[in-house]
């Protein structure tokens, strides 16, 4: 039977499809962003901008819709025994990745719009700018954009590398990757 609310011991369906596909859209905007950033002008660098800025309003809606399904609807695994420190340290990082997954849309809508494009939420609902084209400010938005992802960066190859020593080195003895994975019998 598919559990679609978390257990005391797993997820759900619902919250593991939200985290493995922000997993794969996050990689690919990362990807795509360090890339546009090295990129000299051309048609291809367009067209990457573009499904840069439809991925980075897909991302923030998911990020959204993830966070009201696991803070309203949804029921939480117990993780009763693992360590204070793994917990403090658990919570800091998905702390810095849920507001960097939330601030850094919102830094690239501020960009479009300092550099006078338009926003569109999914491609399909124009968001009215809320600050006007500036292309003095424009150079240093990309900075902080840039820097943002960087971080974003760091911190996703910690959570990853969490997650493997968990499921690797320690043998998920805690459980932490079976929560997540949508295999329950494999570890």
């Amino acid at each position: 039977m598919v559990e679609f609310k978390g257990t005391k011991s797993s997820w759900g369906l619902v919250a593991k499809l939200f985290h493995w596909s922000l997993a794969l859209v996050l990689f690919w905007q990362v990807a795509t962003g360090i890339t546009l950033h090295n990129m000299e002008f051309s048609p291809l660098k367009m067209g990457f901008i573009i499904t840069h800025k439809f991925f980075g309003t897909v991302v923030f809606s998911l990020v959204v819709l993830r966070l009201i399904w696991k803070y309203i609807f949804n029921t939480h695994p117990r993780y009763e025994n693992i360590p204070l420190f793994h917990k403090l340290v658990s919570n800091l990082v998905h702390f810095i990745l849920y507001g960097l997954v939330i601030l850094i849309p919102i830094q690239g809508t501020f960009m479009t719009w300092l550099e006078g494009g338009d926003v569109y939420l999914l491609g399909l609902i124009k968001i009215p700018p809320l600050i006007e084209e500036n292309f003095i400010l424009y150079p240093e938005a990309l900075t902080i954009h840039y820097y943002s992802a960087l971080i974003l960066t760091a911190v996703f190859s910690l959570h990853i590398t969490a997650a493997l020593y968990h499921r690797f080195m320690i043998k998920d003895k805690y459980g932490v990757w079976k929560r997540m994975s949508f295999n329950k019998n494999k570890v």
